[in-house]
């Protein structure tokens, strides 16, 4: 049986798409949703104590006026993700536009937050 070679017919798939852009990661949207700057109140329960969070300008986060070491994993409208240097997550989650509570992963607690008017 005689096998032969096929010639490349000039048709490649890399000449049509461009692998790079296919694959490319999620960019961070041009305009970050700033409604998640500002003060909340959010009380513990087991102790009754109110808290403070912050997130300021430049999106750090702050619990009763304390810089949280860690970086932000993801911001979007429906949630912000923070994970603290221990590697547990803090997330806000957002109803149109408006976050509405604070979870903390090293607690395993969902706390309601107040808006603090400036």
């Amino acid at each position: 049986m005689n096998h032969k070679r096929h010639a490349t017919s000039g048709f490649s798939l890399r000449n049509h798409f461009k692998p790079l852009v296919l694959f490319k990661k999620k960019s961070i949207p041009e305009v970050l949703p700033n409604f998640y700057v500002g003060k909340w109140n959010f009380t513990d329960e087991l102790s009754g104590k109110v808290h403070l969070l912050e997130v300021n300008a430049t999106l750090n986060i702050l619990i009763d006026g304390r810089k949280l070491p860690g970086k932000i994993t993801k911001l979007d409208d429906k949630e912000l993700i923070f994970i603290d240097k221990y590697g547990y997550q803090l997330r806000l989650d957002a109803t149109e536009k408006h976050p509405v509570s604070l979870f903390d992963e090293a607690d395993n607690r969902v706390y309601p937050i107040v808006k603090i008017d400036n």
